[in-house]
């Protein structure tokens, strides 16, 4: 499985394009899905986890929650390719989801990426910092 690790300090530029982080360019050589993320953020899959992970996420769900779920989901995630410079687009309506302006952090989580606009991933990360018990290692 593809590992994605670190954090990092980005920014949009005024057409929407955000210059993915070398270290992961080459984990995306395959293609890969932008979709909404759990809670005010976007996630970024490999295809071939995205697959992985829809079917998890079906096999567990009722119809009404599927149904649901898929509507969330699905319409409004894009596959996305990088330019020459490593760039990709984030679409306007993803953007304004994950309210995502300029300042951006692209983190690294296991099995996919999130983009957040930088003050919420630092409060977010400060709310982490408080709960530092609840960590097991």
């Amino acid at each position: 499985m593809v590992m994605f690790l670190g954090e990092y300090e980005h920014t949009l530029d005024a057409k929407g394009r955000l210059a993915v982080p070398a270290k992961f360019r080459s984990q995306m050589d395959k293609g890969a899905v932008l979709s909404k993320g759990m809670g005010t953020c976007l996630s970024i899959y490999t295809l071939e986890r995205w697959e992985e992970k829809s079917n998890e996420l079906v096999a567990g769900l009722t119809s009404d929650d599927l149904r649901d779920f898929e509507r969330r989901v699905y319409p409004s995630a894009c596959e996305v390719e990088l330019d020459g410079q490593g760039r990709m687009l984030v679409p306007a309506k993803l953007r304004a989801y994950a309210k995502l302006e300029g300042e951006v952090t692209v983190a690294g989580v296991r099995d996919h990426i999130e983009i957040w606009d930088r003050s919420a991933w630092q409060t977010y990360q400060e709310q982490l910092e408080s709960e530092s018990n609840k960590i097991p290692f």
